[in-house]
């Protein structure tokens, strides 16, 4: 029927997705490369260093996913979909972390709660490189939940302005990504619009009007301007929740539509680890009422009782004995 996609055929292969795409994922290796190229012995940018490997795995998905649509016969909208949302996450953490890279030779300082965020978001890497590859050998394989979420938000006391900064640029970033996959679609699509692309220009509008209020808050902070707790915090949660999540949405719906139509708009901080579990059961509580053939368990024997008794009237008599009156001191009952 005019104006659909067959189910097994691709929209756009990845080597139609423009050289455009290839220019914007090189420009932030460029400008990542000379950073990470370069030895420091600060753990901290070793462990960026190492995340980043970790990350850039994602690219090496472009040519087995063009190799793949190539040889056809297979539905790969599932494995577009696991690589446009790992290549939105990995645009993600590299954005975060490129402001400790400026000065390969001086490193500078990233906000604790920064370097957690954009830990995370590598850290899904690995799973969804297997879930592509997953897709590509048998179509429904990969078990990793559609839609891919970016997880819970970092927090702090205070959001320092790095981490806002931080969002600001990654927003910056995946527009320009996410922008140029849609008017690839467009071009592509040969006048009919493709599934999808309606829930993603929505998500875009969206995601634009909650950064440019977020935008205005960064603004009054580089100031020196006093902004109030709660307005800070909302403009934390727009990056994250109104901007972010929203083009990782975005980056889904364009490959396979309808994806996102149940996702959060919003994630909650993950619960605290139950206690451990003791390694011996726990023994119920000793009998302490008497039973057949005399007291039991924990409670007061009969010896203990006697025992209480003699040492009771030990002590009435010696008090009776100082104070006079067989126990009873200055009229009233001692005992």
């Amino acid at each position: 029927m005019a104006g659909q996609v067959p189910a097994g055929g691709p929209r756009q292969s990845t080597a139609q997705r423009g050289c455009r795409l290839l220019r914007l994922r090189q420009l932030l290796a460029q400008e990542l490369a000379a950073g990470f190229g370069t030895h420091h012995e600060d753990p901290v940018v070793q462990q960026l260093a190492g995340l980043r490997r970790i990350g850039a795995a994602v690219y090496d998905l472009e040519q087995e996913l063009q190799a793949a649509e190539a040889a056809g016969g297979k539905d790969l909208r599932r494995a577009r979909c696991y690589f446009a949302a790992g290549e939105t996450l990995v645009t993600f953490a590299d954005a975060f972390v490129l402001d400790a890279f400026t000065d390969p030779k001086h490193p500078r300082h990233i906000a604790h709660v920064t370097f957690l965020q954009a830990q995370a978001f590598y850290l899904k890497i690995p799973d969804l490189v297997t879930a592509v590859r997953q897709e590509i050998a048998y179509p429904g394989a990969a078990r990793v939940k559609l839609p891919v979420l970016p997880g819970p938000r970092f927090e702090t006391e205070r959001c320092p302005l790095e981490h806002m900064l931080a969002m600001q640029r990654a927003a910056t970033k995946v527009e320009e990504l996410i922008g140029t996959r849609i008017e690839s679609v467009r071009i592509h699509s040969a006048g009919a619009e493709p599934h999808g692309l309606r829930s993603a220009v929505l998500a875009m509008a969206a995601a634009k009007t909650k950064c440019a209020a977020a935008d205005q808050v960064i603004g009054a902070l580089r100031r020196g301007e006093r902004v109030p707790a709660e307005t800070h915090e909302e403009a934390e949660a727009f990056y994250y929740d109104g901007v972010l999540r929203q083009y990782l949405y975005a980056a889904q719906e364009l490959e396979l539509a309808g994806v996102t139509a149940a996702a959060p708009l919003t994630e909650e901080a993950p619960e605290e680890s139950p206690p451990p579990i003791p390694l011996r059961p726990q023994q119920p509580p000793p009998e302490r009422w008497p039973q057949q053939g005399g007291w039991s368990g924990g409670g007061i024997g009969l010896g203990q009782l006697i025992t209480a008794d003699i040492v009771g009237n030990l002590v009435g008599d010696l008090l009776g004995g100082l104070f006079g009156g067989g126990g009873n001191w200055s009229g009233r009952n001692w005992w």
